[in-house]
């Protein structure tokens, strides 16, 4: 059976491809979750007797309970551990716990006990399976709906434990309004218990106002506007304006999209409306979150057949799969909605990064062809609009693969072309926090070839050079005129593994960090002067440092002033001197975390890939002359790569410096090979490169470096050597009496 989201998703994938073809477009551990109570006033269903396991469980957990009251870890661990081992059913488990006074502040003060905390943790996990179990079980579920329709006294405990169910209530409870056999006392009844369902209810009862039966359908309008949250809005216009519907009907959609989403939304087009709805899902606004006690969420759909039913879902994605939902609707009524697509998008490419090792999305079907094909396919436009959305929320993993997609997608003028808003998405990548999106903005900015200048084709190169330079370890500026107060400061952060680049002014501190390989974070002392205003001022104009994290250590006496900039600069930190510490500096840290996604550094691995692409870009934009990026001061930095301990690094720079128009370069290609001391395939490069760049610019090396490589062809060295440097020997085009001492 196809599930509907295939559908929407084939949908969407039609959109985005006419669009292309057209042209139209470090912190503690949360303690874990509490298992959810069973309602006050409902008996656990009635139940076999005890078997001789089922008591020993019971005695296992009244003295494991005694024993953390007790504080006796230990006696307390070992019948934690008893419960463990006897792998108990979940819901025996649960109701054992329902069934004792305060168990979840018991274990709550357990777990403060860093012995018990583990065997707590596996035990509430247990509790928290089986409640789910019990809320989840059909049979129970249509038990209670049954008792629904009978005395008072049954009618509250099934009340109860229906709200206690939530949205699982839903689909039998729908099922029963639209079912002939329903009673009229218990018609009357669900109608009553529905909108106490809550929240979780939504979402299951927006599908089934697909219901066939009217005014089971006008129950359910009337339910989602009591329970008032507006992500039902979009649904309940989009049923008051399909054809055919009873004016009855239209009239309680309409009311409950104004108690949902208030009057100004009855002005709204369905369109907006599930737009609206898509964005605060991709937001993870606090009104459509999951449960966050489970690690699965339910995702909704109404089928003819089956009524209102669900497949589980990662939790982690969830927020994606409704927006994509969302935003698909929204194209279905209004496929000119352009920014419903680049959301769609968004969404996908998120999803897939959210989606756990091994997981898969459950509501796709098995040949979807996944985020790459949809991105690829959309075009330059809404890929330009999906970057931009995810440096607005610092997400680099959705920026990284959209620039992969422009990359592969676009030409030199489609990704330096400013969009309808003005913006130009892939040249604001390269002022990112996160190091991966910058080098890969300036990548395929490199790699397109422009044939002119454009805004900010300045930074590629200066971006380029920092990738160049990595080396996978974290730097750090400090900037202090007190040199005993910065040596303070620089042993602290020393001693969480980075390099600290220090001195009493900024712009010296800067440049020895630049030459390392880029700025991870700036430390500054309020003293500075003039102001350390000042000095951030200046910081944010550079264009390399606009989204460095700035640190600034105070004094007490300027702290105001310091918060001022604080609140002004959102990468800002103050620091005030009290807290100058490990614990306050890590405190610092985890702030400036949370506001710089993906702004940490690259691993070793990484560090010497992105060395080679930037040495490759290099090697390319050499090749081709182009006439966009001056490279004057990437030969410098391949200079210096030459002499770095990662082989593949120095031969990517040597390769790259072939290519350039520049005496030093040649001459330090030939000052490598000519060195007995370079390991032999580094030699073999540089001759490679020295030869190549001799035949391009004519022989640029001294007199006593040509002589060098005489010296080394009538050698008696490796032969591979010789024959490498016999090549450049040959390019270089030497006078007879160079010659004839190697005839000789």
């Amino acid at each position: 059976m196809r599930s509907f989201d295939s559908t929407i998703s084939g949908a969407v994938a039609a959109v985005l491809l006419v669009a292309a073809i057209g042209g139209g477009g470090l912190l503690a551990q949360p303690a874990a979750p509490a298992a959810p109570a069973a309602p006050a006033a409902a008996p656990a269903p009635a139940a076999p007797k005890a078997t001789p396991a089922e008591e020993k469980l019971a005695d296992n957990w009244k003295l494991f309970l005694h024993f953390v009251l007790m504080a006796e870890p230990d006696k307390a661990g070992s019948y934690g551990e008893a419960i463990l081992l006897a792998k108990p059913d979940p819901q025996k488990l649960y109701y054992l716990a329902i069934d004792t006074d305060d168990y979840g502040s018991t274990l709550a003060r357990g777990r403060r006990t860093k012995k018990l905390e583990p065997i707590i943790d596996k035990i509430n996990a247990l509790i928290d399976s089986g409640a789910r179990s019990v809320r989840t079980d059909p049979n129970e579920i249509a038990r209670w709906i049954k008792a629904l329709g009978g005395p008072p006294r049954g009618y509250a405990m099934a009340r109860e434990w229906l709200i206690a169910c939530g949205e699982y209530a839903v689909p039998q409870m729908v099922w029963a309004l639209g079912d002939v056999k329903t009673s009229a006392t218990l018609r009357e009844r669900i109608v009553t218990v529905i909108p106490e369902l809550g929240r979780s209810a939504v979402r299951p009862l927006v599908e089934a106002l697909a219901v066939k039966d009217v005014a089971a359908r006008e129950v359910v309008c009337r339910a989602l506007g009591k329970i008032g949250y507006r992500h039902a809005a979009a649904a309940l216009k989009e049923l008051a304006e399909t054809k055919g519907q009873l004016p009855r009907t239209r009239d309680a959609a309409l009311g409950a999209l104004a108690a949902c989403a208030g009057t100004g939304a009855l002005k709204k087009s369905v369109a907006e409306l599930y737009y609206e709805q898509a964005l605060s899902y991709y937001d993870g606004r606090e009104s459509v979150l999951s449960d966050s006690r489970y690690q699965t969420a339910n995702v909704w759909y109404w089928h003819d057949s089956l009524g209102v039913t669900y497949k589980l879902s990662p939790r982690s994605i969830f927020n994606e799969v409704y927006a994509m939902r969302a935003a698909a609707k929204a194209l279905k009524h209004n496929p000119k909605l352009e920014d419903a697509v680049s959301l769609w998008i968004a969404a996908n490419y998120r999803k897939e990064a959210n989606l756990p090792p091994g997981a898969k999305d459950p509501t796709l079907p098995a040949n979807d062809p996944g985020a790459a094909f949809y991105g690829l396919a959309s075009g330059t436009k809404y890929l330009q609009a999906v970057l931009a959305r995810a440096l607005k929320d610092g997400d680099a993993r959705v920026a990284v693969r959209a620039i992969e997609a422009l990359a592969l997608a676009a030409g030199a003028e489609n990704l330096v072309k400013p969009t309808a808003k003005g913006t130009q998405p892939l040249v604001d990548a390269l002022g990112s926090t996160s190091r991966q999106v910058r080098y890969l903005a300036a990548e395929a900015l490199a790699k397109a070839l422009p044939n002119k200048p454009f805004t900010g084709s300045g930074e590629v190169v200066g971006v380029l050079v920092e990738a160049l330079r990595q080396t996978g370890k974290r730097s750090a500026v400090l900037v202090d005129p007190d040199l005993a107060h910065r040596n303070k400061v620089k042993d602290l952060v020393r001693g969480f593994g980075a390099d600290v680049f220090d001195a009493p002014s900024l712009g010296k501190a800067l440049q020895d960090a630049r030459a390392a390989g880029g700025v991870d974070l700036i430390l500054l002392s309020s003293e500075l002067r003039p102001d350390v205003a000042g000095a951030v001022s200046m910081i944010r104009r550079d264009t390399s440092l606009r989204r460095v994290p700035v640190i600034v250590v105070t004094r007490l006496a300027r702290l105001a002033a310091v918060q001022e900039i604080e609140r002004a600069d959102r990468l800002v930190v103050a620091l005030p001197e009290p807290k100058l510490n490990a614990p306050g500096l890590l405190a610092a840290f985890a702030s400036i975390a949370q506001k710089v996604a993906g702004g940490g550094p690259l691993s070793p691995k990484q560090a010497v890939e992105w060395a080679v692409r930037a040495a490759k870009c290099f090697l390319l934009l050499g090749e081709t002359n182009n006439p966009v990026y001056e490279l004057a001061g990437a030969t410098k930095s391949l200079t210096a790569a030459l002499g770095d301990k990662r082989p593949e690094v120095q031969v990517a720079a040597a390769e790259a410096l072939a290519v350039m128009a520049d005496t030093g370069a040649q001459q330090a290609l030939a000052a490598v090979a000519d060195d007995a001391g370079v390991a032999e395939p580094i030699r073999l490069a540089a001759y490679a490169a020295a030869t190549r760049s001799v035949r391009l610019f004519g022989n640029k090396l001294t007199g006593k470096q040509a002589s060098a490589v005489v010296d080394v062809v009538s050698g008696t060295g490796s032969v591979k050597i010789r024959n490498a440097a016999a090549q450049l020997l040959g390019a270089l085009n030497l006078p007879s009496e160079k010659i004839k001492e190697l005839i000789r």
